[in-house]
């Protein structure tokens, strides 16, 4: 597993573990993070620039429907880095764009 560590100017190593998708319009996909507890992560979400698309943290991550709203409980659009532990689950879905394309990097943490 690739350690975090900042480089040159902030850059960061190439992750060796994480995901990528191809996603289906309204399927939800999972991936597990890799390890228990103990171990943390610094994910990094990458996307088509055209994709709609959730990430859910232990859930399972639903596009919202045409004209409603919807309360959301660890479930954000498009995020950004995040923090993960070995263990979690990620569920991620696109509404409207069959195809979308989404990777998620992990860096493990000290």
């Amino acid at each position: 597993m690739t350690a975090f560590s900042t480089g040159f100017s902030g850059t960061l190593p190439f992750s060796d573990s994480g995901s990528k998708f191809n996603l289906a319009a309204n399927v939800a996909l999972s991936f597990t993070v890799p390890g228990d507890r103990a171990i943390t992560y610094r994910a990094e979400f990458s996307y088509a620039q055209n994709s709609n698309v959730w990430v859910s943290l232990n859930g399972t991550a639903t596009s919202p429907v045409a004209g409603t709203q919807s309360d959301s409980y660890m479930e954000e659009f498009r995020p950004g880095a995040r923090f993960l532990r070995g263990g979690d689950v990620l569920s991620i879905i696109t509404g409207d764009v069959a195809g979308a394309q989404v990777g998620v990097s992990l860096l493990q943490l000290p």
